[in-house]
């Protein structure tokens, strides 16, 4: 397992669906703001973002959005191999690209794409954290569904905001 420079006590992980529906976005992003806050004013300041489609994006773009009123709060992106985006949309690539710009850190797990690739970054980022806040619709399948599961198993606190919007 890779070594950490950040101290998994206060280290949070964000796992969430892909397809977030487009007029719940708004009110997603502001739970997601709302509990980093939360968190934050628990002494949580490191949060690793998978850097997947939908709300994984959407969470980097919360935190980075309050660091500058949460001043130590820092945003790793844990990219699972290069070439992630090869197949996203144009779109969705320029707003992976300059997330990565402004993120305090870039960890890549793998330089090329292998079969289980995003669930071993999902166990990295499980395994550097205390706490997970989750966008679970309870689906018993998908990488959502197993990093929730690992994380309950790891003895993570789980938060999970699908209902909560």
């Amino acid at each position: 397992m890779t070594k950490s420079k950040y101290d998994k006590v206060v280290s949070v992980c964000f796992s969430g669906h892909r397809n977030i529906p487009f007029a719940g976005r708004k009110d997603l992003k502001q739970r997601l703001k709302s509990e980093i806050a939360k968190v934050y004013a628990d002494g949580y300041r490191c949060f690793y973002c998978g850097m997947a489609m939908g709300f994984d994006l959407l969470a980097a773009e919360a935190a980075l959005s309050l660091q500058s009123e949460l001043m130590d709060l820092q945003v790793i992106a844990v990219v699972p191999f290069r070439g992630q985006t090869d197949r996203w949309s144009k779109e969705v690539q320029a707003k992976y690209n300059a997330i990565l710009r402004i993120v305090d850190d870039v960890v890549v797990l793998s330089e090329r794409y292998y079969n289980g690739c995003l669930l071993k970054r999902n166990d990295y980022m499980v395994n550097h954290s205390s706490r997970l806040i989750a966008y679970h619709d309870g689906t018993n399948r998908g990488g959502t569904f197993y990093t929730v599961k690992k994380a309950g198993q790891n003895g993570l606190e789980v938060v999970n905001l699908y209902n909560s919007v």
